[in-house]
């Protein structure tokens, strides 16, 4: 089984007091803190597709990254069971292959299963991943087996990879964001009470060649935080917007533990995670504020 290294698993981050967030029974980082950057091994790409041995890393992601909306098109032709008993994990899975006129090439087709295992259930979560994907981000997580062609014409066999990673909730949308790459999607899910109010990634890529995190500024910040404090105030009062805001800096720590632990250095994953935390610190300040007038 494959089990990535845990990272700290609480707010406990190494920090001076310059660097905190306080208020009244409340101390969080006031950013997140970011390991030595690491790049992948080209020997992890070289072993899955040779052809790639001298060819730059960000454009073998960035021509990754064009692929997933074939991808996600061969996943959904793809007979999976959404989970298995951890018990009685098989090697491997033969998906058999619904036909379609428009078919993708077989490129598109997953390579591996990923069955994410967890102490606290009895089955585990499929996820169809691509080795190359994987290989291509994560630093930590060791080569994947090799997959083999299936014995059946209509089926893709899929090696079954146990996996085990610091938080179960947050890893399958890590997993969803290496292979789409849609920082617009991934922040919506930190933060699903402003999704009306944030950009999508059409407009971001319209506006700015920088990356879609780029195109916020201190002023909408201000507002993103002043709508995610009002909402939590109008939900559940002072001492449960405290709560719920608290939730979300979970969320935001749980995705950070899993992206340290796979070593995954993505710059837009890393600007989604440090936004949502930028915004989550501003509103928690915003209902503290608000109690000691």
């Amino acid at each position: 089984m494959f089990q990535v290294a845990s990272h700290p698993t609480s707010f406990s981050l190494p920090m001076d007091r310059a660097s905190m967030q306080t208020t009244p029974n409340l101390q969080l980082p006031r950013n997140l803190a970011r390991p030595a950057f690491a790049e992948v091994e080209r020997s992890a790409i070289t072993a899955i597709a040779p052809e790639l041995g001298s060819v730059p890393f960000e454009y073998i992601r960035n021509h990754l990254a064009g692929q997933a909306p074939e991808m996600l098109a061969a996943v959904h032709l793809l007979s999976i069971p959404s989970s298995l008993p951890k018990s009685r994990l098989p090697s491997s899975l033969d998906a058999p292959v619904r036909p379609s006129s428009n078919t993708p090439p077989s490129s598109a087709f997953p390579t591996h299963l990923l069955a994410q295992m967890s102490s606290s259930s009895a089955t585990s979560p499929l996820y169809p991943t691509h080795s190359l994907v994987l290989a291509a981000h994560c630093t930590l997580l060791p080569a994947l087996p090799p997959s083999r062609p299936s014995n059946k014409a209509t089926a893709v066999n899929l090696p079954i990879v146990p996996i085990t990673v610091p938080d179960s909730a947050t890893f399958p949308h890590l997993h969803a964001y290496l292979h789409t790459k849609r920082a617009d999607t991934l922040l919506a899910t930190l933060l699903p009470s402003l999704q009306q109010m944030l950009p999508s990634a059409a407009s971001a890529s319209s506006s700015s060649s920088r990356g879609y995190v780029s195109q916020f500024t201190s002023e909408k910040l201000s507002r993103l935080a002043q709508a995610l404090a009002s909402t939590a105030y109008t939900q559940a009062g002072p001492q449960g917007a405290l709560q719920g805001l608290m939730a979300h800096a979970k969320v935001v720590n749980n995705l950070w533990k899993n992206t340290c632990a796979l070593g995954i250095f993505d710059t837009e994953l890393w600007g989604v995670m440090d936004l949502a935390w930028e915004i989550i610190l501003a509103a928690l300040t915003r209902i503290v504020e608000s109690q000691r007038q």
